[in-house]
């Protein structure tokens, strides 16, 4: 008779994102606690997983034994194009970092919130008298586009232009010829509105990179490019899920909907478990810099390491019934916008537009509810990011 171990460990020899779906992925992270905690993948190079909530805090607070660099994604292969400061270690980190947490930070959040509050309302006025809608196309992907574009000074007839850049680029992260292109032609589009804002300064991020230098030296237009595409893709794809995901945790229980709709106070509360039952990157990659022993896994110098946010999220040993959406847990602390050197710098903006988000749609539409919430599926679609890409609502129509 197979050793059920054994087996297990021979499944997990296929694990990738591009190959399973998040369905399939979460099943194999749950049978393999307590059996073999740090599995391992021959696809992407190879690879070990840390699936514990501990070892992937651990991972990434130890950026010296776990590095970022040269990117957290895979494959990688020598000189492709990375996004800064994700994919960099101090020293080299911590300059990139200042250029993004100089124009993404808190009070940047507050900044925009008006004006982030007024999209929202625009956008659910252009559904208003419709009737239903598609949650994900018309609102999640709409508001964090536009909040980038208001912290960039991108005009919004751009849109269209940087979805269909961001959508692609990470779709085509697996191929690395195709990838480099596309980030060559996404950093031209970054360069040529930066070069805008060096001959017209504005008080915008836009022009933040245009002013920021390198030590003594000015960004090039590679740099540049780079930190356009980091904050667009990281910002947007992010969001978009997590504002998606919120939607459905919400509307697909009455019972949750009502409480909210009672005391509008659970709303961060409400944001917060959605953060940790849903991430949208299923996990990244480090590679490790020396020989280390991890639960019982010997992991050597030079091999990657996925730490999967995901998994760690739904530790049974922390979290209490993981797979539940619950707003009474109390006081938690998710992996979702990391810990240590890497930690999110956008994530006070995320939490905002997600707050607004369903406040101003529970406020709006009372009655609103998911069209077969049953039928919701979760879908890879590159870059290890996980996401919802319709979500089908009606309501009572509204008169204009």
């Amino acid at each position: 008779m197979a050793n059920p171990t054994d087996e297990l460990k021979k499944e997990f020899e296929g694990f990738s994102t591009y190959k399973l779906t998040p369905k399939k992925a979460l099943e194999m992270t749950h049978a393999a606690r307590g059996v073999c905690p740090v599995p391992h993948s021959n696809e992407l190079g190879g690879f070990h997983i840390f699936l514990t909530y501990e070892d992937v805090r651990k991972g990434l607070l130890n950026w010296r034994t776990f590095s970022s660099a040269p990117s957290v994604l895979r494959p990688y292969e020598e000189g492709m194009p990375v996004f800064p400061p994700s994919s960099m270690d101090p020293p080299e980190h911590n300059p990139w970092r200042k250029i993004f947490s100089d124009g993404v930070n808190v009070s940047q959040a507050e900044r925009i919130e008006p004006l982030v509050a007024a999209d929202i309302d625009r956008c659910l006025d252009d559904i208003a008298s419709r009737g239903e809608c598609d949650l994900v196309a018309d609102l999640c992907e709409r508001v964090p586009m536009l909040a980038i574009f208001h912290i960039l000074g991108l005009e919004e007839d751009k849109h269209d232009i940087v979805r269909d850049l961001t959508l692609r680029t990470l779709s085509l992260v697996n191929q690395p010829e195709e990838f480099a292109k596309l980030f060559k032609e996404f950093g031209q589009f970054g360069l040529t509105e930066v070069n805008k804002r060096r001959a017209d300064p504005r008080d915008d991020y836009l022009t933040v990179l245009a002013e920021a230098k390198l030590g003594d030296r000015p960004l090039s237009g590679e740099e540049i490019g780079a930190a356009v595409i980091s904050l667009l893709t990281a910002g947007h794809g992010t969001t978009t899920a997590s504002m998606a995901n919120l939607f459905y945790e919400v509307l697909r229980n009455p019972e949750i909907k009502a409480r909210i709709q009672q005391d509008e106070a659970l709303i961060p509360v409400a944001v917060e478990e959605n953060l940790r039952l849903h991430h949208p990157f299923f996990g990244l990659f480090r590679r490790a810099s020396q020989d280390i022993t991890v639960n019982g896994s010997d992991i050597k110098a030079g091999e990657s390491v996925y730490m999967c946010w995901q998994a760690g999220n739904r530790d049974p040993d922390v979290f209490e019934d993981p797979d539940t959406f619950n707003l009474d847990r109390g006081e938690f602390t998710h992996l979702s916008f990391g810990i240590g050197k890497h930690s999110c710098v956008g994530s006070a903006t995320a939490r905002m537009e997600m707050r607004l988000a369903l406040q101003k749609l529970l406020d709006r539409f009372a009655d609103i509810e998911l069209i077969a919430p049953e039928a919701v599926e979760f879908e890879f679609h590159g870059a290890e990011t996980a996401a919802i890409p319709r979500l089908p609502a009606r309501f009572s129509p509204q008169k204009g």
